[in-house]
C-alpha cells in the first residue's frame, strides 16, 4: 500500500511539472510600395475644420509577384484650433484590406468583415515658425478594433497605440515649394500578454519621410497642392497562436520603403 501511494505522488509531481512550451519564430521581409494620396480640407468657423483622407496602396514589384491592391485607408479628421500653435484632432479611419485568393485561403477569411478594419483616433500637434522653417510636434493616441473573430486568448479586440511624430518644413516662397521631413515612434499600450517584449511595451514601428510640397496658384480657382515624397517604415509585429499547449509566437519584421504621391484640396 505505501508503495502504491509513493507510485502516484510521483506521478502527480511529474504531471504538475508539464507546462505548455514557448515556440518563437522571427522573420524579416522587404517590400515596396506606391501610394496615392488625396486630401480635402473644409474650412470652419471659430477655428474648426473637417478633412477628408483617402489612400491607395499598390504593391511594387519585385518585391510582389505583381502589382497588387494592397489595402486602401478612408478617414475624416475634425480639427479644432483654439490658438495659432495649437490644434486638436479626433478622426475616424477605415481599412480595406486586399488579399488573393491564396491568402483568403491561408487565412480563413470568409467573413467580409475580414477585409475591414477600423480605427478611431485623437491628437494634439504643436506648431512654430521660425521666418520660414516649421517646427510641429504632434502626439497621437490611436485604437484599432477587431470585429472579425479572433482568438481573445493571444488577440486584442481594442489595440492601443500611442504615435510620436515630428516635422520640418521650410517655405521657399518665391517658387511656392516647401520641402520637408519627419519622423514617428510609435509604441504598444496594451500589448497582450503573449506578445509583450521582456514582459513590457514595445516599439512596434518607425517611419520617416522626405518630401516636397508644391503649390499651385491659379486665379479664381481651388489651391491645389502637389505632395512628392520617399517614405521608409520599420516595423516590428508580434503576434501569437495557441496550439494545445504549446504558444508559437511570430515577430515579423519589415523594412518598406514607399513612392508617393498627393494632392490637396
Amino acid at each position: 500500500m505505501k508503495r502504491h501511494l509513493l507510485i502516484l505522488l510521483f506521478a502527480f509531481v511529474c504531471l504538475s511539472n508539464i507546462h505548455s512550451e514557448v515556440i518563437e519564430q522571427d522573420y524579416t521581409e522587404t517590400t515596396g510600395q506606391v501610394r496615392l494620396d488625396l486630401t480635402y480640407t473644409l474650412p470652419m468657423k471659430h477655428g474648426l475644420s473637417m478633412t477628408f483622407f483617402e489612400d491607395l496602396r499598390l504593391d511594387l514589384l519585385p518585391f510582389s509577384t505583381a502589382t497588387v491592391f494592397d489595402m486602401s485607408l478612408t478617414s475624416v479628421t475634425l480639427s479644432y484650433s483654439p490658438i495659432k500653435y495649437v490644434k486638436l484632432d479626433i478622426a475616424y479611419m477605415l481599412k480595406t484590406l486586399g488579399a488573393t485568393a491564396k491568402e483568403s485561403a491561408e487565412y480563413h477569411w470568409s467573413d467580409p468583415s475580414n477585409y475591414f478594419k477600423h480605427r478611431v483616433y485623437g491628437g494634439v500637434t504643436g506648431s512654430y515658425w521660425f521666418s520660414n522653417l516649421k517646427i510641429s510636434l504632434r502626439e497621437n493616441v490611436l485604437c484599432d478594433m477587431r470585429f472579425d473573430y479572433i482568438d481573445p486568448r493571444t488577440t486584442n479586440k481594442y489595440s492601443w497605440t500611442m504615435r510620436h511624430y515630428l516635422n520640418f518644413s521650410y517655405s521657399i516662397k518665391s517658387v511656392n515649394l516647401t520641402p520637408y521631413i519627419w519622423t514617428e515612434l510609435a509604441n504598444t499600450l496594451n500589448a497582450n500578454e503573449y506578445t509583450l517584449k521582456n514582459n513590457r511595451q514595445y516599439l512596434e514601428r518607425w517611419r520617416s519621410a522626405a518630401g516636397v510640397k508644391w503649390k499651385l496658384v491659379r486665379e479664381n480657382s481651388i489651391p491645389v497642392t502637389l505632395n512628392f515624397f520617399y517614405r521608409y517604415d520599420w516595423g516590428r509585429f508580434r503576434s501569437a497562436m495557441l496550439v494545445e499547449d504549446d504558444v508559437y509566437i511570430t515577430t515579423r519584421r519589415k523594412n518598406e520603403h514607399v513612392l508617393g504621391f498627393g494632392v490637396e484640396l
